[in-house]
């Protein structure tokens, strides 16, 4: 089978290299070039040019991209974390038409930054989906899903170490069904559809009238290896790292914001809207430490 890829980042790697073992991929597509690219994450063009394929870069869009597809005659078009909607003239004609491996359980949080919002949305579960791909975004009926638990002490972070094994695995199964030929197909239910935007570093900026548990699942869904939840304060701007809500009574005091307290292994309790939350980690925007005091007042 001739595949086509259109891929970024670390999962982009890792099911390149499933399909480079499985099929013949003829063609990879990797993002423009991006000064994050082989520093905060590793770089699919760079690994598609080590291992030999035919490579370019651009968005999908592009008419030198739909000429290097068209030149290339796939049966399949495979797309995994590339940012650019496909235009249906890369993948009408391929046998196979196209899929997508979109994280999250379609069709819940299509779109961009689907384990993000799910963090921040309070989500239990979080997901990965095979799906093929049609004219809208993230619409296409549905090849296979499977489900992580995600708890309220763990972070983007481990959200993403849970996932990137999946996606091998998940383009092992769907690869097992083009090859015996009953390739599962189950349309999407609409109606229980949700769709979010992409999210920017400012989006990460921490609003202490809100509820504790509010501004806790906002730190963990921009953890690292994101920009970070953040706050001003005298000793600058703060990013917040790992925190988790207390049991210990409120604290009354005069603002949100303020530093009510400590925790019994003295880190700082911060009063919410409702709630204080401990915070475990955190440093000045510079990387620097900071040690806050009581009394001491974030914005």
């Amino acid at each position: 089978m001739r595949v086509v890829f259109f891929g970024n980042h670390d999962v982009g790697i890792a099911t390149l290299s499933m399909l480079a073992q499985h099929t013949n991929v003829v063609g990879v597509v990797a993002h423009p070039n991006d000064p994050e690219e082989g520093i905060r994450y590793a770089s699919l063009f760079d690994f598609a040019s080590t291992i030999n394929l035919n490579v370019t870069r651009g968005k999908a869009k592009d008419s030198a991209v739909m000429e290097f597809v068209k030149a290339l005659d796939p049966d399949l078009v495979w797309v995994t974390d590339y940012r650019y909607i496909l235009p249906s003239i890369l993948y009408s004609k391929a046998k196979f038409g196209a899929i997508n491996l979109h994280p999250s359980l379609l069709p819940k949080y299509r779109g961009r930054a689907s384990v993000n919002w799910a963090i921040l949305n309070g989500e239990t579960e979080i997901g990965l989906t095979a799906h093929f791909i049609d004219e809208g975004v993230d619409t296409g009926d549905i090849i296979t899903q499977l489900k992580i638990s995600i708890d309220k002490d763990q972070d983007v972070g481990n959200a993403l170490a849970a996932l990137m094994p999946k996606y091998c695995e998940m383009t092992k199964d769907v690869l097992s069904f083009f090859a015996s030929g009953d390739i599962p197909r189950r349309p999407q239910e609409h109606t229980k559809s949700s769709y979010f935007p992409a999210r920017k570093p400012e989006d990460g900026r921490i609003h202490w009238c809100q509820s504790a548990e509010t501004v806790l699942n906002l730190i963990r869904a921009v953890a690292r290896p994101y920009p970070g939840a953040f706050c001003e304060s005298q000793y600058g701007r703060i990013f917040i790292w790992k925190a988790c809500t207390t049991c210990t009574a409120t604290v009354v005091v005069k603002h949100v914001g303020t530093i009510a307290g400590f925790s019994k292994k003295n880190n700082p309790l911060i009063q919410c809207g409702d709630g204080l939350l401990e915070i475990l980690d955190c440093s000045l925007g510079n990387g620097g430490t900071v040690h806050l005091r009581a009394g001491d007042f974030l914005s």
